[in-house]
């Protein structure tokens, strides 16, 4: 009995999603705009409705928090859910010593830190390649 109350209490606190991850839960669209670099234009956007791409980015933005650099951005992630925004999100991935994601959370910017997977998931679909 003990186990099998160690183990439920295990898989409720395994499961316990962050506050992005609830904003974003159930987005069924993205859009991705990448800007020009040193300027906030926009260069390129790809948009998709790809459930595995959309949840991809989304645990992307799931990681660790991070201060909040002031290095720029190479462009942002609009997250839909029946045509309504469920979240803006910007980021950098183009500076090493400065990849993130910055978004809103309950009127608070908050950040959290890019991985090289996500840096290098980003850069691909901004070079045009769409292998998800």
């Amino acid at each position: 009995m003990r186990y099998l109350l160690i183990a439920i209490a295990f898989i409720l606190f395994s499961c316990k999603q962050s506050a992005i991850s609830k904003q974003l839960s159930g987005s069924d669209s993205l859009v991705l705009q990448f800007n020009h670099p040193q300027s906030n234009m926009i260069a390129k956007t790809v948009t998709t409705t790809e459930t595995s791409a959309i949840r991809r980015l989304a645990q992307f933005v799931d990681g660790k928090g991070s201060t909040l650099f002031k290095c720029g951005y190479d462009g942002n992630m609009i997250f839909f859910s029946k045509g309504e925004q469920k979240g803006d999100i910007s980021f950098q991935y183009s500076i090493d010593s400065c990849r993130h994601f910055v978004f809103d959370m309950d009127g608070e910017l908050k950040a959290a830190r890019m991985n090289n997977e996500a840096a290098d998931f980003l850069k691909s679909l901004a070079e045009g390649r769409n292998a998800y």
